[in-house]
């Protein structure tokens, strides 16, 4: 098991932050962009009903990309690195989520949520490839196994760090819990971009 951990240690990390930035969007998301772009916190109004119609809409979309570029994934992994492929994705999401801080405009905010789209479906493919390629024929399902805390772990640490810093440093500023988010991705952007494709052992 300690050799398992050791061998898929940098993809660790880098699932991460990957999935800390996720859950700073999945979260924040609706307060975000119904304060932000539909300048409203009245849970009862009409432009907060428009704003979280949107989020539904602006996470349909980057779903809906995701799951057609996913298509083009294997012929692209044919031509180039999963490694190198999977940190240009990261970096397409880390920018997707910078943006939201940035963005005013709804119809805008699609950008964003195509920059994300991206990332989306090369997190939803990529690493699972790169384990298949890397783990033992005999090990697989092991590896798998191991693998999926690096989901798990994020999630449990977004649901408490990320809650935090919004109440504590950012003074409720949920806008800046997202970019909190997309720094995180852009770190492990750059964090794939230095690991080397390994070998199974």
């Amino acid at each position: 098991m300690l050799k398992i951990i050791k061998h898929l240690l940098p993809l660790f990390i880098v699932q991460f932050f990957t999935w800390l930035a996720l859950f700073s969007l999945w979260i924040y998301a609706t307060p975000v962009i119904t304060k932000y772009i539909f300048n409203t916190t009245d849970a009862e109004s009409n432009a907060f009903e428009s704003g979280t119609t949107w989020v539904g809409i602006c996470f349909a979309f980057y779903s809906t990309l995701a799951a057609i570029l996913a298509f083009s994934l294997p012929v692209l992994t044919k031509k180039y690195s999963k490694y190198k492929i999977h940190a240009t994705s990261l970096l397409f999401g880390s920018i997707g989520l910078l943006l939201i801080y940035i963005i005013k405009n709804q119809y805008l905010l699609l950008l964003s949520f195509a920059f994300i789209g991206i990332a989306w479906s090369s997190i939803s493919n990529v690493p699972y490839s790169i384990i298949s390629d890397i783990a033992p024929e005999n090990k697989m399902t092991t590896y798998f196994a191991v693998f999926n805390f690096s989901i798990v772990i994020p999630q449990i640490t977004a649901a408490f760090l990320l809650s935090f810093l919004t109440r504590h440093y950012f003074a409720g500023e949920t806008n800046l819990t997202i970019l909190t988010g997309g720094i995180a991705m852009l770190i492990a952007s750059a964090i794939m971009f230095f690991i080397k494709a390994k070998r199974q052992f």
